[in-house]
């Protein structure tokens, strides 16, 4: 009985704050050289500079023409800036929804639209996709600005008088230089 308390009585002491298991150590250990080394491999790699972006595809007696002087902080924001962007699907901009619907038919009634509507106008871009939990949408073109959404939109509605401009994320377009 005596020997069973005891036992007990040592299963149930808090240990000194002083001492630590090897195990605490190691891993408190690990942590500290991950929390040194990760802020080194992140400013190790790296990014697109300005002068590099305004560069870009131009012939080598061009590019030497066009020097910029900056803080570099500048440049690993417009490096992240990149970097966030490109984990995106796309851009933000705008778009015309011409159909929504989410009865028993909309299915087959968003293809139908969509059909038509590459018809009419086979050079913009549409869309269909599926909300949940039941709306079919079909949406057209990929524009940057509502001006340029709004000049295209004073066409469609004329033959899709339920079209409206809203924002979402564009398929991506490089301009052309």
């Amino acid at each position: 009985m005596r020997s069973t308390r005891r036992d007990l009585m040592r299963s149930l002491r808090i240990p000194r704050p002083g001492r630590r298991s090897k195990s605490s150590m190691r891993s408190l250990l690990l942590a500290a050289i991950f929390t040194l080394f990760l802020p080194l491999s992140l400013t190790a790699q790296r990014g697109l500079g300005v002068e590099e972006l305004m560069n870009d595809g131009r012939p080598r007696y061009m590019a030497e023409r066009l020097i910029i002087h900056q803080d570099p902080a500048i440049d690993t924001l417009m490096s992240r800036h990149i970097l966030m962007n490109a984990s995106r699907e796309g851009v933000d901009g705008w778009r015309i929804q011409i159909y929504r619907g989410g009865h028993r038919t909309a299915n087959e009634d968003s293809n139908r639209v969509r059909a038509r509507f590459m018809e009419d106008y086979p050079d913009i871009q549409t869309y269909r996709t599926f909300d949940r939990p039941n709306w079919f949408k079909v949406k057209v073109g990929d524009f940057r600005t509502r001006e340029e959404a709004a000049k295209v939109f004073f066409d469609i509605v004329s033959k899709y008088p339920d079209a409206y401009l809203i924002r979402d994320v564009i398929a991506f377009k490089n301009p052309a230089r």
